[in-house]
């Protein structure tokens, strides 16, 4: 069965997700870049900027929902209009280089109306999504290709 689209926190999140980022890597390897892209994403989903978070998608950005990159920012739009208060949680699980110019990413994001307190994500309350997703380097910028999410438990924000 697909996975549908669910309320506000999906596309936000999926932005947050795929441009959210931890640190620990080199500052000039594609790791490194990919990571600070996903931090983007992350950030221009939780401020509710969809210009910033379509500036991190390809135009080539498709998935199994039927999205492109203009659709995506409809969706995206609507949740931000809906929502004014969004807070996003992500955590970056594997960033697998596939070539030079492409990964693969799985990230587990978390976002919620309210923000969580530090240290007590175990009581997180929100919507929580296992993000796979492919980034393209574009003209020196890593942007989003391609994404499915579903639902995950809470306890793989930890």
């Amino acid at each position: 069965m697909p996975w549908r689209l669910p309320a506000l926190p999906t596309a936000l999140l999926l932005s947050v997700a795929l441009v959210a980022g931890a640190c620990g890597s080199e500052p000039d390897t594609p790791e490194a870049r990919i990571r600070r892209a996903l931090g983007a994403l992350e950030a221009a989903a939780e401020a509710g900027d969809v210009a910033a978070f379509k500036q991190q998608v390809s135009e080539r950005y498709s998935d199994e929902h039927g999205h492109d990159k203009q659709t995506l920012g409809t969706y995206v739009s609507f949740h931000v209009l809906r929502n004014s208060n969004r807070h996003v949680v992500l955590r970056v699980r594997d960033v697998l280089m596939v070539d030079p110019g492409r990964a693969e990413v799985v990230v587990i994001a978390g976002i919620a109306g309210s923000r969580p307190v530090a240290g007590e994500l175990a009581a997180f309350r929100g919507n929580v999504y296992q993000v796979d997703a492919d980034l393209e380097e574009e003209d020196g910028q890593w942007r989003l290709v391609w994404a499915q999410w579903k639902p995950t438990p809470a306890s793989d924000l930890l």
